[in-house]
């Protein structure tokens, strides 16, 4: 639109224009000066913002000076007709949105098929009348008028995306700043970790914390679902897993009590929502590693010169089950063992025949990268899973987390 954003209508259908002002403005491309004044005339009843060009050459110099809504041209004209002129604006990004007439004396049903064909949105024979030359451009301008308003809607959906993708940003900024510092996190224990999330807020969180002087708590969770609920829903479970409360309502740290007890304050919504998680608890004293799980992968152990472990059976999620009781079992860590938490995001990925890559692989991967530096093995985790990928892009979050005892670090492979 060119002048004001206001429309109203004749009672026959025509477009018209509020008092005061036009509001579309049509292109007139005629060659022959008394045909231009004639359609001008024609169209007074709308009245629009008029421009006039002798040909089709002049037609497209006005229109890069110039925003037009309807082009009514002539076919026969010197330099370039009036389906070469539609065939120039309809294949200009800039242009193609114009309504596009063709006017001729020609009405044989051959030169109506060509001039469709290449791009006119309607024709008119020159020897139409007034009142059908005004409902023809009265449909064409509201045809246009359907394009900017869609155009418009466009803009606003645009930059509220633009907002949205911003706000969802530094939400995901804020959760990885609640994250663990990768490092040493008790005497001998060293922490790394990949945690990529997809491009929707989801669920999937973990923590490693110190429970008093003598306990590490380990966990990782995937809430169902994706979107600031699950991840609002996960952040909470976190800084509660973080909190001194552990100490005063599970005094002996035991995981399958932690466990149960999500369990029966946490059934699921109306809604469907549920969530599934790893918990485990080491003593640092004695290295025993106590863990439970509710419906999430268990964890890995990498060892040196033995056999991977998975610790963590198959059980119910947390809220599928309300009277459910999870038990708690138990291995002993030695030096050099890595243990390994994460999501399934990282191993539910398909290839080009729909195959999953799958936690055999998974399993087998991380037996593979268990002599290089821990970081630099995450990070060959996260190319061998993009790798297995048709387009190499995760649908879910990816949480990867490794726990190393008793290894040579060096600061920057952290």
């Amino acid at each position: 639109m060119n002048v004001i954003e206001t429309r109203t209508a004749t009672k026959d259908g025509c477009v018209m224009a509020p008092q005061g002002g036009a509001t579309y403005t049509i292109l007139l491309v005629d060659d022959e000066k008394l045909g231009r004044m004639v359609a001008k005339r024609r169209l007074q009843k709308l009245n629009p913002r008029i421009l006039e060009a002798e040909n089709g050459k002049q037609a497209i110099e006005i229109l890069k000076r110039e925003k037009v809504d309807l082009v009514l041209s002539d076919w026969m004209m010197p330099e370039l007709d009036g389906p070469g002129l539609c065939e120039v604006i309809k294949k200009d990004v800039r242009w193609r949105a114009i309504h596009f007439i063709l006017m001729t004396a020609l009405d044989q049903p051959v030169q109506i098929a060509e001039g469709l064909s290449r791009g006119a949105d309607d024709f008119l024979p020159k020897s139409a009348s007034d009142q059908e030359i005004l409902a023809r451009v009265g449909a064409g301008l509201r045809a246009r008028q359907l394009f900017l308003d869609l155009e418009a809607s466009y803009r606003v959906i645009t930059e509220k995306q633009a907002q949205l993708d911003a706000e969802l940003y530094s939400a995901a900024e804020f959760v990885r700043s609640l994250l663990p510092v990768p490092g040493e996190v008790a005497p001998g224990i060293q922490l790394a970790w990949e945690f990529l999330p997809s491009s929707q807020l989801g669920g999937d969180l973990f923590q490693v914390t110190r429970w008093g002087e003598d306990h590490l708590g380990i966990m990782v969770l995937d809430m169902s679902g994706h979107g600031t609920g699950p991840a609002l829903r996960a952040v909470s479970l976190a800084m509660w897993f973080k909190g001194e409360h552990i100490a005063q309502w599970f005094p002996g740290y035991d995981p399958g009590e932690i466990v149960t007890r999500l369990n029966l304050e946490n059934p699921m919504t109306e809604q469907g929502d549920y969530f599934t998680i790893w918990i485990g608890v080491l003593q640092l004293s004695t290295r025993v590693l106590r863990f439970a799980s509710a419906g999430h992968p268990g964890s890995i152990l990498v060892r040196d010169r033995m056999p991977s472990v998975v610790l963590g059976g198959k059980t119910w999620p947390i809220g599928f089950s309300p009277d459910e009781t999870y038990k708690t079992d138990a291995i002993t860590l030695v030096d050099k063992d890595r243990l390994y938490i994460f999501s399934d995001g990282i191993y539910e990925v398909e290839n080009a025949d729909n195959e999953i890559w799958g936690r055999r692989r998974l399993q087998e991967a991380l037996q593979n990268v268990y002599t290089c530096p821990m970081k630099l093995g995450l990070k060959s985790l996260i190319h061998s899973s993009r790798s297995w990928q048709v387009n190499g892009l995760f649908g879910d979050d990816v949480a990867l987390v490794g726990l190393a005892l008793n290894e040579e670090f060096q600061a920057e492979q952290i």
